[in-house]
């Protein structure tokens, strides 16, 4: 089954997208259901089930089951997407070892909600599927498209902020952090591997060194992020001139002419 509509196919993206943002949370408020279980790693799971899910669903209706990996950019290379995540993150590795604080009672689960499934499943939920169905298929300009992903993106972490110019800040932050993750994502070919280890490590690094307890951070902790975005930011520049130029240009950054 395949759906060329483009009118079906935003309506299938957007219904799929709000249920796997506020379907459980709908059925709290509207019919008092709370999904919850006693067990930690099952309410992880049953939380993250919530995004992936729907996506199998929405990807099948529109492009086949067989496309699933293709149409979210995991069907690329595993391996280019470590080893250039891990040199991109290295200066926060580094940094935040010699100026945070090594947590001795890290839990298996903590790593595995904080920073794996977050990065793995917030960059195919956002970057893969709700920006990459926009700029690619759909053909909404990259600037359109990742102001909505970022937006949505942003909200959904102001929970960490403590009061009003925390909030703004960790906004902004996590703002101009999807915007980046989608860049990466096009420029290494619509590699989603390269945002979703680069997002994995970057968590994992602030969880193993206490370095922040939300994503605003400090003041040593932003040199060493701000380091890792321009080092990924040269290594990008440089990769594109070898292989025919940046792909965000002037020709798809309101409409994608591309």
């Amino acid at each position: 089954m395949k759906i060329k509509s483009n009118i079906y196919k935003t309506i299938i993206i957007v219904t799929t997208f709000l249920i796997g943002m506020y379907g459980k949370t709908t059925l709290y408020y509207l019919f008092d259901i709370k999904l919850k279980f006693s067990n930690p790693a099952l309410d992880v799971a049953f939380f993250y089930a919530w995004w992936i899910i729907p996506i199998l669903v929405s990807i099948w209706l529109i492009y086949g089951v067989k496309n699933f990996f293709k149409e979210l950019g995991l069907n690329k290379s595993v391996y280019k997407g470590l080893f250039w995540a891990s040199v991109m993150v290295s200066p926060m590795f580094i940094g935040s070892f010699f100026t945070g604080k090594l947590v001795s009672n890290l839990s298996f689960l903590n790593i595995l909600h904080g920073a794996i499934l977050a990065g793995v499943l917030e960059e195919i939920f956002f970057r893969g599927f709700l920006f990459g169905q926009l700029f690619r298929k759909l053909k909404w300009g990259f600037i359109p498209a990742v102001i909505i992903n970022a937006v949505i993106f942003a909200l959904g972490h102001i929970y960490q902020g403590n009061n009003t110019n925390e909030i703004i800040g960790v906004f902004m932050v996590t703002f101009f952090g999807a915007a980046w993750f989608a860049w990466l994502y096009i420029e290494w070919n619509k590699n989603l591997w390269i945002p979703i280890f680069l997002h994995t490590l970057m968590n994992l690094s602030w969880m193993i060194f206490n370095v922040s307890e939300n994503a605003l951070g400090g003041t040593s902790a932003n040199i060493f992020r701000l380091t890792t975005i321009f080092l990924s930011v040269i290594i990008t520049i440089i990769y594109k001139k070898r292989n025919g130029g940046l792909s965000i240009n002037k020709k798809n950054l309101f409409i994608n002419h591309s």
